[in-house]
């Protein structure tokens, strides 16, 4: 993991409304994440009722679950956190693997920004040191959510303007549909 995490711009979150997606498992750390997570969102103006935090029993479920709250059109961002600690197999590396990709199509296919906030570490001090030590990933990833949530909210006015446009431009070019030419293009591909 980087320590090199990028500026936090401010935003104000307070019309957003945040999921959040949160494992069980290594529940003691998950914990801590979300806690960190939950009180950087309330810092930057994000109401504690514009929050949904929603348990799941491992991180291999964290994909299903934000899938099905950006469902609901409800959320601005959403958050996913878990904690997967490497064992004797590459069990670790499949979930890791999997979530990271499930995550991200989560995101596109909802058009609901998702933050993929699992940690996969090494040890104990590893995950220690990422959440209550020298780096707050709770923190890094609440400022992420609402980065993203400010950028869904601009793209999404942005898009609909384009749209709008793109339907008055429609409306008014209904009329040049009439050719009172008489001229068929068909006419210039028939065989003599």
């Amino acid at each position: 993991m980087s320590d090199n995490p990028p500026e936090a711009g401010l935003i104000d979150g307070a019309d957003f409304f945040i999921g959040i997606v949160a494992s069980r498992y290594n529940g003691e750390l998950v914990e801590a994440l979300l806690e960190r997570t939950v009180k950087t969102l309330q810092e930057h103006g994000v109401r504690k009722r514009n929050i949904e935090v929603l348990r799941v029993p491992g991180a291999n479920e964290l994909p299903y679950a934000a899938h099905m709250l950006a469902g609901t059109g409800e959320f601005d961002c959403l958050i996913a956190l878990g904690v997967v600690l490497a064992g004797e197999t590459t069990h670790h590396e499949v979930i890791s693997y999997g979530t990271a990709y499930a995550l991200h199509s989560v995101g596109m296919q909802s058009e609901v920004p998702v933050i993929n906030g699992i940690l996969t570490v090494s040890s104990l001090e590893q995950a220690a040191e990422r959440i209550t030590g020298t780096y707050n990933r709770g923190a890094e990833f609440a400022r992420a959510a609402l980065q993203m949530a400010w950028h869904k909210l601009k793209l999404v006015e942005r898009l609909d303007a384009i749209e709008e446009k793109k339907g008055d431009f429609e409306d008014d070019d209904d009329d040049d549909d009439d050719d009172d030419t008489g001229f068929d293009p068909k006419q210039l591909f028939k065989n003599n």
